[in-house]
């Protein structure tokens, strides 16, 4: 059974627009995200860019283009959960 789409928003750091896609496999550092075919074409090899899942937040830099596919390279992963854990802590009882 295929795994379920990977939903993702892309956008270019520090303040570009946010474009939709889905993850197509994490391997070692390099994330391959695949945009949807009419996303203008806004990156570039060595674009700094902040990738979202449901689960992660992934900051790398675009190591190549291929069509509506990215290879990015990460750099910092963030799990949403334990930031979720973080921010309970910092934040304190309510």
């Amino acid at each position: 059974m295929a795994e379920p789409e990977r939903r993702i928003t892309v956008r270019r750091l520090p303040d570009g627009k946010t474009y939709s896609g889905v993850e197509r496999g994490l391997r070692g550092a390099l994330l391959d995200v695949e945009l949807a075919p009419d996303t203008p074409a806004f990156l570039e090899t060595g674009a700094l860019v902040e990738v979202q899942s449901s689960t992660h937040i992934y900051l790398g830099e675009v190591h190549g283009v291929r069509g509506a596919v990215l290879r990015i390279s990460v750099e910092h992963i963030v799990d949403r959960a334990a930031l979720a854990a973080i921010q309970q802590v910092w934040q304190g009882p309510r």
